[in-house]
């Protein structure tokens, strides 16, 4: 994002950030700017139009000399219909007015996904493969719908879900207690959450009819619920753990530990799938992004401090990766 009001343009990387989940920079200068272009794969630029060194639609000119395929976007809150109409003929995807913040995420995630269809689509012969095939018998016509891979983003790589942390062990004031600890959960495949974005452009012919990727995603892709498939196996760590609490004060005004929760909770990577939907029969194009969690071998831990007066303490313990 870059606007020469540094401020505004942190609010919208934080704003784009925290709601698609996609990393964002903010610039004020557009040197700020084309350093940002030569230094990282940036996917989609927000310009503000109306800047006092240089205009969006100037600045864009450089950006495209450094990054051809990257989709740029006009923010602007005074630009007039020319202006725009001269931003698009130059190549901008978009335009946002400044007054239309709420849409801001959505053009945002329109044209990151239009991106990686476009980069899809110049694969060479070969690199694509589709992971599943919607078959529809018309006569002669075999299949008409095929999804492909089109990119993989870590979003998160040691993610928790919050409802999935539980206890394992409790102390009470007074106890002593050793465990080991132990596991039944692997290879878990959770779908988040998957919707689905109309792009321009279809993948070639050619692209189409060979295939390379060997990650397989079933007709899972397409649903919008959230679903697990997971097989389970029992591993047991070697590391061993004691827990003691003193005892029970007599001290009415003494506020000590009541019992103390040992907590643990799976650890996934987070990914952001991009799947292209390609209809062979009306050539039309679509991305669905899949959130999914991949169980990542790991278990995190903490400890839970429950207080005589009804107060609690949480503190991390780190993580417990489980042998292969």
């Amino acid at each position: 994002m870059v606007d020469d009001s540094l401020s505004m343009a942190e609010q919208l990387a934080d704003l784009i950030h925290l709601q698609t989940g996609l990393p964002a920079l903010a610039c004020s200068r557009p040197e700020a700017a084309i350093s940002a272009i030569q230094e990282h794969p940036i996917k989609v630029v927000l310009l503000d139009q109306k800047m006092p060194m240089k205009s969006g639609t100037d600045l864009y000119r450089e950006i495209r000399e450094i990054n051809p395929s990257a989709k740029a976007v006009m923010v602007t809150g005074e630009a007039n219909s020319s202006e725009v109409g001269q931003a698009l003929s130059l190549g901008f995807s978009d335009y946002l007015a400044k007054g239309d913040v709420s849409r801001l995420c959505e053009i945002v995630l329109k044209w990151y996904f239009q991106y990686e269809v476009d980069q899809a689509s110049e694969l060479q012969i070969n690199t694509l493969e589709p992971l599943f095939r919607g078959r529809r018998r018309f006569f002669l016509v075999g299949d008409q719908v095929r999804y492909y891979l089109a990119a993989i983003q870590v979003v998160d790589s040691a993610y928790v879900l919050p409802e999935s942390w539980s206890t394992i062990q409790q102390i009470n004031a007074g106890q002593e207690k050793k465990f080991t600890f132990s596991a039944s959960t692997k290879e878990t495949f959770i779908v988040e959450s998957s919707q689905q974005y109309n792009v321009k452009g279809s993948l070639s012919s050619e692209v189409a009819r060979k295939s390379k990727i060997g990650a397989r995603i079933e007709s899972v892709v397409t649903r919008t619920v959230k679903k697990s498939r997971t097989s389970e196996i029992t591993v047991t760590d070697s590391i061993e753990e004691t827990y003691r609490l003193p005892e029970e004060s007599s001290d009415p005004a003494e506020n000590y530990v009541k019992s103390r929760h040992i907590e643990s909770a799976p650890v996934y990577k987070r990914l952001r799938l991009s799947i292209v939907k390609s209809c062979s029969c009306c050539r039309e194009d679509a991305v669905i992004p899949v959130m999914v969690l991949v169980f990542d071998d790991a278990y995190a831990t903490r400890q839970t401090d429950y207080y005589r007066d009804g107060s609690s303490d949480t503190i991390d313990t780190g993580q417990i990766r489980l042998p292969r």
